[in-house]
């Protein structure tokens, strides 16, 4: 019972950005660029199209998905574990948490990192999306690992 009572208030906190994230979605899914995919767990999923105009693809370019409340958009059909949709669950996740502040905490934390920590990634390195990446089983650490293969890339040559 507890359970559905956080839930229920989950998606009222979220229910402003997730009105946002649909009236987005289901614009684009008029002009046939998204594809309703359906409702997964707290989320509901569209899927891009191939045939998007130029500029929209090219804005998909390195990424796999995004969430806006309890929107998840993905750039490609999700499989049975797809990584990519529970990253971006867990963005549904925070959301339901943090309502709309989410973007807001998301936002500071993203300027804290780019105004005050010149060694790190202000994306790779950001909470929200270290917290989304452990959740999916993806490489936390983006920025030392790629550091790390660099090295080792220079020490081969």
């Amino acid at each position: 019972m507890l359970d559905k009572v956080k839930n229920f208030l989950g998606y009222v906190w979220a229910s402003p950005l997730t009105l946002l994230g649909v009236t987005y979605a289901f614009s684009f899914e008029v002009f046939r660029w998204y594809r309703w995919h359906g409702i997964l767990g707290h989320s509901m999923v569209w899927v891009a199209e191939k045939k998007m105009p130029l500029p929209l693809a090219w804005l998909w370019k390195g990424w796999g998905g995004h969430a806006i409340g309890n929107v998840i958009v993905l750039r490609n059909q999700p499989g049975e574990k797809s990584t990519i949709l529970c990253h971006e669950q867990r963005h549904v996740e925070q959301c339901m948490r943090l309502g709309v502040f989410q973007p807001l905490v998301y936002v500071v934390n993203f300027l804290a990192i780019k105004l005050g920590c010149p060694d790190s990634h202000p994306y790779y390195d950001n909470p929200m999306e270290i917290d989304a990446r452990r959740a999916a089983g993806q490489v936390i650490d983006v920025v030392g690992v790629t550091k790390k293969l660099k090295e080792k890339f220079e020490e081969q040559k």
